[in-house]
């Protein structure tokens, strides 16, 4: 049985000692003993880069509330590092992406047996909501076992012991962080924490520090650094490349901004398009960035300007203020939370007769609803450019973690 401390013991005690930039660490010896009694939480994440940042604050309430648990997320390849720096965390547990055959067959067994191996759980949290989550909760054998429906029972209702039920226009009234904290507080757990914090990987300041300098990026003489990130998910919730080239140029021509534009290897040509759009010098970065050094260039910047992506919210977790641009996807859910002045721009909804793409656009899905492109470049300059002018440069001294919402 898990045994919390009360709320005012988690509050003033085991939260207010939990640091967030004390990375993964085993908050006991070794894994524990069944007759030791302290609980065993598993939580089920699995996908994409800006979810599993947002995790945080649930995982650090998590732990607040239960100081002595062996507290472990699962979650897919691409992303096993994105909370490298989360104290609250034991350990992760990879999961392949896929499942495939051969190797990737291979690290399925190894994932569900490491589940296995350590059960039964006390309690599993499931976020994923689809199979390949249902079989890592099997394999868990958690005594308690909760998610998260959305308008209508979830996948295979009879396995969960616990379902936590919500309407989406509930969900989209409120930021992800909020709802995934009410799975919490369903089950009387406090969650005073609702802003991701983290801070860089081991080795990834010196990384991105070294790719800047190749680069010849590195800003000179109090230059403010600003990275754009033209990529998303969706080729219909990426703004048009000379809108971000227009916003850029006002950034070196009105505050002098040392400009990188970012793009991975699997879109170099998107990147490559804002750089050629561009009137004025900036830097191009398109090779593969592991993900401290992600965490690393984004931390060392003054301002990015993206779409609503991963990156987004990892610059807001470290603390970098974000200028992005949303489609039809709620800002509201999806949002970069932190007190670091963040801006975030999207069109008044529906478009109506003023659609940027009728007949392609699909109102009812974000991933195909083109509603971005009608975002101004004047006003989101206008508003980058005074952001930037009155921000603190990143060279001038560590910045404040952010700790309250936005």
């Amino acid at each position: 049985m898990i045994r919390p401390r009360s709320a005012s013991e988690s509050r003033s005690e085991a939260y207010g000692s939990l640091p967030a930039d004390a990375g993964p660490r085993s908050h006991r010896s070794r894994f524990p003993d069944r007759k030791d009694g302290h609980p065993r939480i598993l939580v089920i994440r699995r996908r994409y880069l800006g979810d599993t940042v947002l995790m945080q604050p649930f995982l650090a309430n998590l732990r607040a509330h239960w100081p002595d648990a062996w507290l472990a997320l699962a979650l897919d390849t691409p992303y096993v590092d994105a909370l490298a720096s989360c104290s609250a965390l034991d350990e992760t547990i990879e999961v392949p992406s896929g499942l495939g055959v051969g190797a990737s067959l291979k690290r399925w067994g190894s994932a569900l047996l490491s589940v296995a191996r350590r059960g039964p759980w006390d309690m599993a949290f499931d976020l994923a909501r689809n199979e390949r989550a249902l079989a890592l909760l099997l394999a868990s054998r958690a005594r308690r076992r909760v998610t998260l429906a959305i308008d209508g029972p979830p996948p295979r209702e009879r396995l969960y012991t616990d379902v936590v039920r919500t309407t989406r226009r509930r969900v989209d009234e409120a930021h992800i962080v909020d709802v995934h904290n009410r799975l919490l507080e369903a089950l009387e757990v406090p969650t005073p924490l609702r802003v991701p914090a983290l801070t860089v990987p081991e080795g990834g300041s010196r990384a991105a520090e070294d790719l800047l300098r190749r680069a010849s990026a590195l800003p000179t003489d109090g230059r403010p650094l600003v990275l754009v990130h033209p990529g998303s998910g969706s080729d219909a919730r990426r703004w048009p490349p000379d809108e971000f080239a227009l916003v850029a140029d006002r950034l070196v021509e009105e505050v002098g901004a040392q400009v990188v534009v970012l793009g991975g290897p699997a879109e170099p040509g998107l990147a490559r398009s804002v750089l050629d759009a561009m009137n004025r010098p900036a830097a191009l970065l398109t090779e593969r960035t592991a993900i401290p050094t992600l965490f690393g260039l984004l931390s060392r910047a003054d301002l990015l300007l993206c779409n609503d992506s991963g990156p987004m919210h990892m610059a807001a977790a470290v603390g970098t203020p974000v200028c992005a641009l949303f489609g039809s996807q709620s800002a509201v859910t999806w949002a970069p939370l932190g007190d670091a002045g963040h801006l975030t721009f999207q069109p008044a909804l529906p478009c109506g007769s003023s659609c940027v793409a009728p007949g392609v656009c699909d109102p009812g899905d974000p991933m195909k609803s083109f509603c971005v492109r009608r975002v101004p470049a004047e006003r989101v300059a206008d508003a980058a450019v005074g952001r930037l002018a009155r921000l603190p440069r990143a060279g001038d001294g560590e910045r404040d973690r952010v700790t309250t919402a936005r």
